[in-house]
């Protein structure tokens, strides 16, 4: 997962820290959502349904092939 860095006005960090609570989520995590709906919504990205989610025993497979993780296994 990717990191960003944003900078924001103290109004803007408030309105974003009240949604935040007002939804029970940490203010990383209500940026997140806020970001990533307004890409669906200008149709950058496409939503992957919740039962289209990749089998981590399939990946694992395919990520097996001949390459070695960080711990040099």
């Amino acid at each position: 997962m990717a990191r960003v860095v944003i900078y924001l006005l103290e109004p803007e960090m408030n309105a974003l820290q009240r949604l935040a609570q007002q939804e029970y989520r940490a203010v990383k995590a209500q940026a997140a959502l806020i970001i990533r709906n307004e890409l669906k919504r200008l149709g950058m990205i496409v939503d992957q349904p919740a039962g289209n989610v990749p089998d981590p025993k399939k990946l694992s497979k395919l990520n097996s092939g001949g390459t070695h993780d960080r711990a040099g296994s």
